[in-house]
């Protein structure tokens, strides 16, 4: 644990994960952690999670970790700067942004991202004054959006001198506790310690007991307590206090039991105020406390230091708070209630907090009391809380229960002053906003049936619409999805001009372009736009416009298109539609890369990405998508560094985000990444949930299955991604790519079959062939007799799949490869390599040699530079066959022991004495591409370790400059 913050003082990652049952030592150790961190200067924040867990307040422990924050001159600029910058933050600093004043409720779900992002500048700006230690106590109990802005934490605090420690009971994890999900993708990150605290061995506890009571103790008597508490620090503590060193004490065998018996010991008044403490949970104030135990201040403040003498509960002078020592002695205080003692409590607590408590404890006390017209009018002011929390997930879980006990109350419209299809609308909306698609689906559904359309067509419109868009979240427009937007739009009229007309023709029209009707989708995003601009509706207008956009680059418009998209963005960002402005400059983004301009499409999508990060939504779908699009550009381009070092980072910041995981495949397999195997097997789970894993999980899977000469789990994996893609006509142009693979795949498996003499195998590959090459020829008919646009990438495919045809049928066709060269020429780097080789091997079959060793050099060097290190092994092995000099200071298949450039440098740091991390860092490179360098290299060096690998260099001669290497 001290070297946990000695790595943060030296700016390094220092995060970790302490586990262990209840009352093992975790408190304790961690209060020892913040002393000696506050005696070597540190900033230590602490904050513990409430036992209400999911069904209450969010993002508790950082509200009490910040608590105290601001008491420093210092402290109070930097805290003040950032609550002006990002007004969001202030409700969970609310004392310090009473001078700001507090931030509007938020309009949309990327609120959240804002939030986090704050947090996440916060404690960075604070670790340039002092180092930080940030303690998150009892994870196992926290809200939703806890958890998430914790994940958001250790994934993306990459500077800064911060160490996070967050503990939790790892015997309260049942199988399907929300914690699990969270702590197994944690602890896949790199510099993540996880620590289990253990119970005590023999010698541990006796040091621990002599230590507590001050003197030798009898090793008979040690043995005892050690039998009944199992090694456990709080239960062997409570056996000492109970009287266990001097005689053996009768004591209940269960915790709840030893710890009555422990409390028994207090005196009436004691035991009553903490009967009263009990039911508001571990931690209260002492103004509540006073309020609802119902006696004097005196009483009250007696029976309470007798506790504390006790150390049953501990008090804070600097937040008038007590608490209980462990969360167990309250669960055993408050399981003594008897029920009536309980409800009646409850409802003393709901009474007091009426006019300033938090709604979602407030909401609590008056279930827990039955009371039940209240706690369904307090669960709505919860989610309406939790919304201006940037806390979908409890906005939903509140808005959930209010549903579920609905029917229960008499008049529940007049009492929340709405109604049961309203509140169904708006549980939909959260539950989308919180990832829960298909919940939001049936919510809505139920909507829509329960409006009568004929009495209030309006509201049924807007339900309609919302099912819509809900639909659209779930899965591609069906006519179902499209039925549902043509009832919405049906019963708004067109005149006189709505926004509400505005929204539900756009709706219709974004529906109806997904399913590729284009014609009728312009139709109505033109009225949609005529109608946005007539009443001023400037949201629905940049909605229409991007739609309109999104058709005119279908029909091969990009000039057009563009233009629309810019003004989107423009307007869009006149209004204050944030959502809409990222999209729009989105779509820009990715309509330079679908007309193969990948200059320009790495600049907007780096704009869309800074965009994102201006506007806190960085991990909203448009930034995360951004971030994607981005990689693949890089990719294309040849920055495979760059590309994978921004897939990984995508990759370590959203944990569960399959399609993201993917997007690393390309350069994986590209460069032969004994870690693509891996991250293949974690994806094919979620095959069937997401179509964007199945098609990159599926194409990359089958091009490294190819490379690996694995042909059936080639063929397989070319199969099941196009039968995937038969369910949808929008994956027509898609198709191109595993197909083309497949192709490829056959031409491999026609080859190996002429070798053997085996015609039955030469006859299958054959048939297989012509259906792939027929669907990428079909693909690019059906896109053509409606007028869509085909993008060079689409095009360059549907080149190589002719290619790799003829070399399926025996031809070596160096017209076609010619072709396919030039067609990825654009800037595909990798590709056009990998067609060069293709091109080399044809022109070696017919003849012309020196036209076959340029193409052969060109795509080496190619190789050589991305380290693409299948393509490589596969052009020495051309070289070898065909003698074909490699360039003029290589020899025929020959280079410095088999090394490529890039790890002829990695080879020298590595002689050096230099670590992976130092590696990565000299060469601009990620740590993980580093340790595949390093991996490669012991591999073709025929060594085991890095001394190994140094010794052979010197041997060999390979240990200078890289640029004085002989190759």
């Amino acid at each position: 644990m001290v070297e946990l913050l000695e790595r943060a003082e030296g700016g390094r990652r220092a995060l970790a994960l302490l586990a262990g049952d209840a009352g093992v030592g975790k408190t304790r150790l961690l209060a020892e952690l913040a002393r000696v961190a506050e005696e070597h200067g540190a900033r230590v924040l602490v904050g513990g999670c409430m036992e209400t867990g999911d069904l209450g307040l969010p993002y508790v422990p950082f509200v009490d970790a910040l608590r105290g924050l601001g008491d420093h001159p210092e402290e109070a600029e930097v805290v003040g700067s950032l609550v002006a910058a990002v007004p969001n933050l202030g409700r969970l600093l609310p004392a310090l942004a009473e001078d700001h004043g507090l931030a509007p409720a938020p309009n949309d779900e990327f609120e959240q991202v804002e939030l986090f992002g704050g947090i996440h500048s916060l404690l960075v700006r604070l670790s340039e004054i002092a180092p930080v230690l940030l303690v998150i106590e009892d994870l196992h109990w926290a809200d939703r959006s806890t958890r998430d802005l914790f994940a958001f934490l250790v994934r993306t605090l990459r500077s800064g001198r911060i160490a996070i420690v967050a503990s939790y009971r790892s015997d309260d994890l049942h199988r399907r506790h929300p914690l699990r999900p969270l702590l197994s993708e944690t602890v896949r990150i790199p510099d993540v310690e996880r620590i289990e605290l253990s119970p005590f061995s023999r010698e541990e506890l006796t040091q621990h007991l002599e230590a507590i009571v001050g003197t030798k103790l009898d090793p008979a008597m040690v043995d005892r307590i050690l039998t009944r508490s199992e090694g456990n620090a709080f239960f062997a503590e409570e056996l000492v206090a109970a009287g266990a060193t001097r005689a053996e004490v009768v004591l209940p065998e269960a915790l709840a039991d030893l710890l009555r018996n422990r409390i028994e010991t207090l005196s009436e008044p004691a035991r009553e105020s903490l009967k009263v403490f009990s039911v508001a949970g571990r931690k209260v104030s002492h103004h509540l406390l006073v309020q609802a135990c119902g006696c004097t201040e005196e009483e009250l403040e007696d029976g309470l230091r007798e506790a504390i003498a006790a150390q049953v509960i501990v008090a804070d002078p600097a937040t008038e708070t007590y608490r209980f020592r462990h969360a167990l002695i309250q669960e055993a205080v408050y399981g003594d209630l008897l029920p009536g003692e309980r409800s009646r409590l409850h409802a003393t607590y709901a009474r007091l907090l009426e006019e300033s408590g938090p709604a979602a404890e407030l909401a609590h006390h008056r279930l827990a009391s039955h009371d039940l017209p209240n706690a369904l009018d307090a669960l709505l002011r919860a989610a309406t809380e939790a919304t201006a929390l940037s806390a979908p997930a409890e906005a939903y879980s509140h808005l959930t229960q209010a549903l579920e006990i609905w029917d229960l109350v008499p008049d529940a419209g007049p009492v929340t002053g709405s109604d049961h299809a309203s509140l169904l609308l708006k549980t939909a909306m959260a539950a989308g906003n919180a990832g829960e698609f298909k919940h939001a689906v049936a919510l809505a559904t139920q909507a829509v049936e329960e409006i009568d359309a004929v009495k209030d067509p309006a509201r049924a419109a807007l339900a309609n619409e919302r099912l819509g868009e809900h639909l659209l979240q779930v899965t591609a427009p069906d006519e179902d999805t499209l039925s549902t937007f043509r009832r919405a739009v049906q019963l708004v009229p067109p005149e006189p001009p709505t926004a509400l007309r505005a929204r539900v023709t756009g709706g219709l029209a974004r529906a109806l372009s997904s399913a590729r009707c284009y014609t009728e989708s312009g139709k109505w995003a033109q009225e949609a736009l005529e109608v946005a601009r007539s009443v001023d509706a400037g949201e629905e207008e940049t909605h229409a416009l991007i739609t309109l956009a999104v058709i005119d680059e279908r029909h091969d418009k990009p000039d057009l298109a563009r233009s629309l998209l810019h003004k989107a963005r423009a307007r869009a960002a006149e209004v204050g539609a944030r959502t809409q402005e990222l999209r729009a400059q989105y779509s820009i983004g990715a309509l330079e890369l679908d007309v193969a301009d990948l200059e320009a499409a790495q600049i907007a999508l780096e704009e869309t990405v800074a965009l994102a990060e201006r506007a806190g939504l960085q991990w909203s779908q448009y930034g995360i998508g951004a971030g994607i699009l981005r990689s693949f550009a890089f990719y294309a381009a040849g920055r495979w560094d760059e590309a994978e070092r921004l897939a990984m980072a995508l990759d370590d910041s959203m944990s569960g985000s399959e399609g993201i995981s993917a997007a690393a495949l390309y350069v994986e397999v590209g460069r032969g990444d004994p870690g693509a195997k891996g991250r293949l097997a974690q994806l094919e789970t979620r095959w069937k949930d997401d179509d964007w894993v199945a098609y990159i999980a599926g194409g990359c899977g089958a091009d490294l299955a190819l490379w690996e000469g694995d042909l059936d789990r080639a063929r397989a994996l070319t199969q099941r991604t196009l039968s995937m893609m038969d369910l949808d006509e929008t994956w027509e142009l898609s198709a191109i790519w595993p197909a083309t693979l497949g192709i490829a795949v056959e031409a491999e498996a026609a080859e190996r079959a002429r070798q053997g003499g085996d015609e039955t195998a030469l006859a299958a590959a054959l048939a297989t062939g012509k259906e792939l090459l027929e669907r990428c020829r079909e693909a690019e008919r059906r896109t053509r007799s409606v007028g869509r646009q085909i993008g060079q990438e689409a095009v360059a495919w549907l080149a190589r799949a002719e290619a790799e045809f003829a070399r399926l049928d025996g031809t070596p066709a160096i017209d076609l490869w010619t072709a396919t060269v030039k067609a990825f020429g654009y800037g595909y780097v990798y590709e056009e390599a990998r067609s060069r080789w293709r091109l080399a091997e044809a022109m070696l079959a017919e003849g012309p040699r020196e036209d076959a060793a340029e193409e052969a050099r060109s795509a080496y060097a190619t190789a050589t530079e991305l380290g693409a290190t299948p393509l490589i092994e596969r052009l020495e092995a051309l070289a070898r066959r065909g003698r074909v000099d490699l360039g003029s200071e290589i020899g025929p298949g020959e280079g410095a022991a088999g090394l490529t450039a890039r790890e002829l440098e990695v080879l020298h740091l590595v002689a050096e004495g230099r670590s992976n991390q130092q590696i990565a860092d000299a060469l601009f490179i990620s740590r993980k591409t580093a340790s595949v360098h390093v991996s490669h290299i012991l591999a073709k060096l025929e060594v085991s370790s890095w001394g190994e690998a140094a010794a052979t260099a010197h041997r060999l001669g390979l240990d200078g400059s890289p640029g004085d290497v002989s190759l």
